[in-house]
């Protein structure tokens, strides 16, 4: 038991690292693009970025270690991956989505506190279900 929530912290602390480092790039890349100017546009890829975390977020919760033979090295393993992919792009769907209202509405701070919120409560069901 304790072997996955170490694993489950490190791989978090992984994700977190790559957010903070794909932050600037995505941001680069939404600001360089015709998407601030152009608000429609930037509607209907925030759609399609949303339909992408939706997704991600039903195999996130969908998902349970309680399946996996903790004893198995490659098993946990798989799970970590499979969970992180899903975490990651969640994650990226996030920073996507907050940048794009932004173009949209303005910043709204309240906004980015439910878009921390979704991603830390999929955080939290990550842990709950490797403390299972």
């Amino acid at each position: 038991m304790k072997d996955i929530i170490k694993e489950i912290i490190i791989k978090n602390v992984i994700l977190i690292v790559l957010f903070i480092l794909s932050y600037p790039i995505i941001s680069d890349y939404l600001m360089n693009s015709n998407l601030p100017q152009d608000k429609a546009s930037a509607g209907d890829v925030l759609v399609a970025i949303s339909i992408i975390a939706v997704i991600a977020c039903f195999g996130c919760f969908a998902f349970t270690y309680e399946k996996v033979n903790n004893k198995k090295a490659n098993q946990r393993y798989l799970a970590h991956i499979t969970t992180g992919l899903l975490t990651l792009i969640i994650g990226i769907s996030l920073i996507f989505t907050s940048i794009l209202i932004i173009f949209i509405m303005g910043h709204f701070f309240l906004v980015d506190m439910m878009l921390v919120a979704l991603y830390l409560a999929c955080v939290g069901y990550d842990f709950w279900d490797g403390m299972r």
